[in-house]
């Protein structure tokens, strides 16, 4: 599955990430795990 996960830094800015992950907590540790830095806003599933 394909999430899209929208994420804050230190400073303020914000971003998104598309990961494959078999589920919404295994996509978010994936995506702090390459931005330690990072704050996860939210997660959605995305279809293609």
């Amino acid at each position: 599955m394909r999430f899209k996960v929208s994420m804050i830094n230190d400073q303020g800015n914000r971003h998104e990430e598309t990961v494959i992950a078999n589920n919404e907590e295994e996509a978010k540790m994936n995506v702090l795990s390459f931005n330690p830095h990072s704050s996860v806003l939210e997660a959605k599933w995305v279809y293609k």
